[in-house]
């Protein structure tokens, strides 16, 4: 399916309308948060300066966003793959100190699991989307450090989750929020296989099956695509949909016909968008 609609759209009022959006999240602690209390999130820094870079644009108060993880990171009672993940990339965006994450390796290096990867792989928590979101988290850092990883055992680690359909997950059960995850690893570690084939497959069954109800399962589906060099065949849906989650401040939520806005919301539907069509902002 072409890329019709989306040149109905108005990116650079839609560029502005997130603009403003997430300047309104930014607080006195120099962190972001959509709920607008103080202390901020970490997550929701991360998605606020992530969302502004893939716009071109920049923090209105970088100082104060460094400085909202640089006093994270000097507490030593401080310790979250989330946490480390944010401070890693919103310190690289904004070209930060991240040399204080060096004292959290000893601690990072702990969470290698039995099967080569990072974090637990059973019983995760329910807000945990994928057993393998930690271990491309700690990657993150560690690329972020300068620090490198056996990328054979990075490969065997993800490969354990690849099912029979294609797709991958825990228990035999492929998952969008894991294939993701799964393709963004092996795209890391710059391994390339016949077996993404199955993948598409896989990727294009659930389109066929239209089982996408939430801006993340679009999120997924279109970045797993990315990360094998296809793009979705729904780009005119997908396009209606993201943009009617778009609320009268500026900020997307969940759902097209309900909910309310926030920054993780936000960042995916400006990611989707950027997938969909990288130039639309040039």
């Amino acid at each position: 399916m072409a890329i019709s609609n989306i040149e109905t759209v108005n990116y650079y009022g839609l560029r502005e309308q997130v603009r403003q959006y997430i300047e309104r999240c930014h607080l006195d602690d120099g962190g972001y948060f959509f709920a607008h209390m103080t202390p901020s999130s970490a997550m929701d820094t991360y998605y606020a300066v992530k969302t502004l870079s893939m716009l071109d644009l920049r923090d209105d108060r970088p100082e104060e966003t460094k400085r909202f993880f640089q006093l994270f990171l000097r507490r030593d009672s401080f310790f979250s793959v989330n946490g480390l993940f944010s401070a890693a990339e919103v310190l690289h965006v904004l070209g930060g100190n991240i040399t204080p994450l060096h004292k959290y390796l000893p601690k990072l290096r702990l969470l290698r699991n039995d099967l080569g990867g990072f974090g637990v792989v059973k019983n995760l928590d329910i807000e945990v989307v994928s057993v393998l979101e930690s271990t491309y988290r700690v990657l993150t850092i560690l690329d972020r450090l300068g620090i490198g990883c056996d990328k054979k055992q990075i490969i065997e680690f993800a490969l354990k989750f690849n099912n029979a359909d294609g797709g991958f997950g825990s228990g035999h059960i492929s998952t969008l929020a894991s294939t993701f995850y799964a393709t963004e690893i092996l795209r890391f570690v710059g391994y390339t296989s016949t077996e993404s084939t199955a993948t598409k497959k896989y990727l294009r069954s659930r389109e066929n099956i239209w089982q996408l109800n939430f801006i993340e399962d679009m999120y997924w589906l279109s970045g797993s695509l990315s990360n094998l060099n296809e793009k979705t065949q729904l780009c005119d849906w997908i396009v209606r949909f993201v943009t009617a989650c778009q609320r009268t401040n500026g900020g997307f939520a969940r759902k097209d016909v309900m909910g309310i806005p926030t920054l993780e919301y936000t960042y995916y539907a400006v990611s989707i968008l950027k997938t969909l069509e990288p130039t639309w902002l040039k």
